[in-house]
């Protein structure tokens, strides 16, 4: 079971007692509910509702307009009161209304190297013929979150970005789903403890050098694409690159023809871990995840050797997600 890790309080934090009692209440809170498992529909039992502090203070003016209007003998004063007290108290059904029934379908995230940023998308379906305002989500102890209104009968994607610092499983942070609607006097929440998780891949190398290009690519034609040597004359088609237009050809069949390129298959290189002696762990996999994207791109046939597992040799798309994935992984 993935457990929710508060950060590391700070000398500023034990001054703040009520961001020590919300990682305290976070903590027990997954203890009692455990792991969220999706899909999951949104009951009256996960929803919370608390004053906003716009909330609080229009209490405290409620307050003191009740005050003045007992004060003065102000009946008109004491209707304003308890009418506009009503319905603020009301849009608590509302704001619970505005979550109950919904469903977190998936949450996701795309593979990012290290040092990016992870963006986790929470999917939410609204399942009944009315809109839901304002649906907002947002990691625990933060304010700050994506927020979008749902159509009836329709899904939303919402984004929590979650730094990567390091390679490896990025755990998805404990979330919260809120509403302030209808007037923001009001906020209902609940909490999610997903265990969606986000491959990190290792950083790749800045400057790389070059690809040590040994051994043979497998048999057969060369492979059309990005390049460096012609491959021959097509028709132009949307998007191709303007220096990739044979300008003279062109003129002579009074068409626009791009050049396509090739990459020979006999060209091939090894991607050896022991071979790169005098380096540190991380430096060798920032050096290998190098290596595998600037191969993929010159579509060359490669393959890796780690101590403990052989990939390839290809060129494809697979290929090269598999290393990046080993590289990611690898524990010494």
């Amino acid at each position: 079971m993935t457990t929710f890790a508060p950060p590391a309080p700070s000398r500023l934090s034990r001054w703040q007692p009520g961001k020590r009692l919300s990682r305290w209440f976070l903590t027990r809170l997954q203890q009692r509910r455990g792991v969220t498992h999706l899909p999951r529909q949104l009951a009256y039992r996960d929803i919370y509702i608390l004053p906003t502090p716009f909330g609080y203070a229009f209490a405290v003016l409620l307050i003191f307009t009740a005050l003045g209007g007992l004060n003065f003998n102000n009946n008109l004063a004491l209707l304003l009161v308890f009418t506009v007290g009503t319905l603020a108290q009301m849009t608590t059904f509302l704001a619970y209304r505005n979550l109950t029934g919904l469903t977190v379908t998936t949450l996701f995230a795309e593979p990012v190297f290290a040092g990016q940023t992870a963006r986790f998308q929470l999917r939410l379906h609204n399942e009944e013929a009315r809109y839901r305002y304002s649906v907002q989500s947002a990691k625990a102890n933060h304010s700050d979150g994506d927020c979008k209104d749902i159509p009836p009968d329709d899904s939303a994607c919402l984004k929590l970005p979650q730094s990567a610092s390091e390679r490896g499983w990025l755990s998805a942070p404990a979330l919260r789903i809120e509403t302030r609607y209808p007037l923001g006097l009001f906020r209902a929440w609940t909490w999610l403890f997903p265990s969606a998780r986000c491959l990190v891949y290792a950083r790749p190398t800045a400057n790389p050098p070059p690809l040590p290009l040994m051994g043979h690519g497998a048999s057969g034609p060369s492979r059309r694409g990005e390049g460096d040597q012609l491959h021959g004359l097509r028709t132009y088609q949307a998007g191709d690159p303007l220096k990739r237009i044979a300008w003279r050809s062109s003129a002579r069949h009074d068409a626009l023809l791009t050049r396509e390129m090739e990459a020979p298959q006999e060209r091939a290189c090894v991607l050896d871990f022991d071979q790169l002696t005098g380096m540190e762990l991380e430096q060798r996999l920032s050096l290998l995840t190098a290596w595998v994207l600037l191969a993929d791109q010159q579509q060359l046939s490669y393959s890796l050797h780690l101590p403990t597992l052989q990939i390839g040799p290809a060129s494809d798309t697979p290929h090269r997600l598999a290393c990046l994935k080993a590289l990611a992984l690898y524990d010494a």
